[in-house]
């Protein structure tokens, strides 16, 4: 499972891990809260049985900081002439 196939909400994660979960093809993702360093919030992502590309994204612990503190304006390019 790539990061890219997970959707994006608040806070950067980290991937720490990936089990093999039984009775399921499809392993089991997990991440870490990367926004602050010691933050106790996890993440763990599956894929439903019955519907492979449905992702099921389950949150554990609360986040000891603020929303993404990654984030930046949009950068707009000027050209001159």
């Amino acid at each position: 499972m790539k990061m890219a196939d997970i959707p994006p909400d608040d806070y950067s994660w980290r991937k720490y891990g990936q089990k093999p979960i039984k009775g399921s093809p499809h392993p089991r993702g997990y991440y870490k809260c990367s926004n602050v360093r010691g933050c106790p919030a996890r993440k763990h992502v599956d894929r439903a049985l019955d519907d492979p590309p449905m992702l099921i994204v389950t949150y554990e612990g609360e986040h000891n900081h603020s929303r993404s503190i990654t984030e930046t304006p949009a950068l707009h390019v000027l050209e001159s002439s």
